[in-house]
């Protein structure tokens, strides 16, 4: 088990191989999805959002259609993106999800590509979890949970003092613009 503050977490994150996929566990309410936005922002990536919890398996697959003897599926918007342009792909509540929709995670986690169609070379994949008894979640296959470089992220006194100066900062400057 590896623990990290936020600011070592984002530290290391931007430095990682492109195609190691990244698991960040912890309560909700730590900064899971802020962080990675903070990564992509480091790295000047557009990030992809998606609730995993809230999918099916269309969702993420895509829908079929066939041309008389040929099924096959038409991908979804936001994982085209995801291969034709640089981006952080980023599953939330990943363990959340359908064990279908997990599993097509799987092939996204483990060989960067979903049907046929690979991610962009440059596009990064993080996911995020909800730990501890007090949750409703679905295990996680550990042949899935063995495809991340995961961490559990435990934000600092000092990681929580420059939150809270950044968004004081910000929202101080959102009153001046209105002025």
């Amino acid at each position: 088990m590896t623990t990290m503050s936020i600011k070592t977490f984002t530290s290391v994150a931007s430095r990682l191989p492109v195609d190691a996929s990244v698991l960040i566990r912890g309560p909700h309410g730590i900064g899971k999805s802020q962080v990675v936005r903070q990564v992509a922002n480091t790295l000047g990536l557009q990030v992809i959002d998606r609730r995993v919890s809230q999918m099916t398996e269309g969702d993420i697959i895509g829908l079929p259609s066939t041309d008389g003897d040929v099924t096959r599926f038409h991908p979804v918007d936001w994982f085209i993106e995801a291969c034709r342009f640089p981006r952080v792909l980023f599953l939330d509540e990943i363990n959340r999800g359908t064990n279908e929709v997990q599993q097509a995670c799987f092939q996204i986690v483990l060989d960067r590509e979903l049907n046929g169609h690979k991610l962009h070379p440059e596009t990064r994949v993080f996911a995020a979890v909800n730990t501890g008894a007090a949750y409703t979640v679905n295990e996680m296959d550990p042949a899935l949970l063995d495809r991340f470089w995961a961490i559990d992220l435990t934000p600092t006194v000092e990681d929580w003092v420059t939150w809270a100066r950044d968004r004081k900062s910000t929202r101080l400057n959102s009153s001046h613009a209105n002025i």
